[in-house]
């Protein structure tokens, strides 16, 4: 009887901390909006994070019926080894219906409503699984920023993203479409050992610090036209399995193959 009281007890225990895994998108939110600092180590995020509804939101243009809202994450986020069961999202565009107006990458802005959200302190998204879409289009970021060790099954949209201070993305796995399409680095912009197992995007990019893609590996064909190398770029023992395009971009770049 005494053994099986603790075999009761013992399940109780490891469902307890199974629960204690599995965190709400909506209570992440909430501690945010109301300002408080959030940290994760370990845990599921179940349902959509979404950055651009906090309360603090300011209308930023407005122009013939198209209008573009900011929100903006005031305090330290910083989630390690979880995985976003949901979609994260920092941008989204809605038409006039309130309805996402995207067909195959191409967004269609004919009017409506966009959303975007820039974080003014540190964000850490340290080896997470995002098992769904992030959308950080037009973010701004203005302290460190770490993606390290992380991997994107789906779509990774950094487009127009803005990166004032260090931008670590070291070890990450994109399965899907990485969008760096006119992403501004101010600082030091670490991709080391990063795998593109599809097309990756950094045309137009701008590094104004010395970016290293030493040791990663571009399956599909990535595209660094009209992309700036202010400080030089190193591709040291990286792969280009798809080709690369380097054409009308600028600044000194090492490659070497392995």
């Amino acid at each position: 009887m005494k053994r099986l009281c603790s075999l009761f007890l013992a399940a109780l225990m490891t469902t307890a901390v199974y629960a204690q895994k599995q965190v709400s998108a909506r209570e992440v939110f909430q501690a945010i909006d109301k300002n408080q600092s959030v940290q994760y180590d370990g845990v599921v995020i179940t349902g959509d994070l979404d950055f651009t509804e906090l309360s603090n939101r300011k209308v930023k243009k407005e122009k013939g019926g198209w209008e573009e809202i900011k929100t903006t994450v005031e305090v330290p986020v910083v989630f390690r080894n979880c995985t976003f069961k949901g979609d994260v999202i920092a941008y989204k565009h809605l038409d006039d219906k309130g309805s996402k107006t995207k067909v195959f990458n191409i967004e269609i802005n004919n009017g409506g409503v966009t959303y975007s959200a820039d974080f003014q302190e540190n964000a850490v998204f340290e080896n997470c699984t995002f098992e769904n879409g992030s959308e950080f289009k037009y973010s701004a970021f203005s302290k460190v920023v770490n993606f390290a060790g992380s991997k994107f099954a789906e779509q990774a949209n950094f487009k127009y993203a803005k990166f004032r201070q260090d931008a670590l993305w070291a070890g990450i796995r994109f399965e899907d479409y990485a969008n760096f399409k006119y992403a501004d680095f101010a600082r030091r912009a670490d991709f080391k050992d990063v795998r593109f197992h599809d097309n990756a995007d950094f045309k137009y990019a701008e590094f104004d610090e010395r970016v290293n893609f030493t040791g990663s590996r571009f399956q599909r064909h990535a595209d660094f036209k009209y992309a700036e190398f202010h400080d030089g770029a190193s591709f040291d023992r990286t792969d280009f399995d798809g080709g690369v395009d380097f054409k009308y971009s600028n600044g000194k770049r090492y490659v070497s193959s392995r």
